[in-house]
């Protein structure tokens, strides 16, 4: 039984990192719902390395592409750092 669950856990973790480059890729492509997404795993570290630097980045491409929400959290993060 335990392996079993060893086995669907490392299934579920290959098919998150699958979908995480997946969305890098369409990010990297235009797509500005992916660029948020990935500013929003890049900044909680979720699946990737925390990196609040880099979250900024995913998040002024979105921006750049009328992603609002990705304004709002670009104008959220510059009030973190006053």
């Amino acid at each position: 039984m335990g392996k079993i669950i060893l086995v669907v856990m490392l299934l579920t973790i290959g098919a998150s990192a699958n979908a995480i480059e997946d969305t890098r890729r369409s990010c990297a492509a235009g797509d500005a719902k992916s660029c948020k997404i990935m500013g929003d795993l890049t900044r909680a570290g979720l699946g990737v390395e925390q990196n609040k630097t880099k979250a900024q980045n995913y998040y002024d491409i979105a921006c750049f592409y009328r992603e609002k929400d990705a304004c709002k959290e670009l104008e959220i993060m510059s009030k973190d750092t006053i």
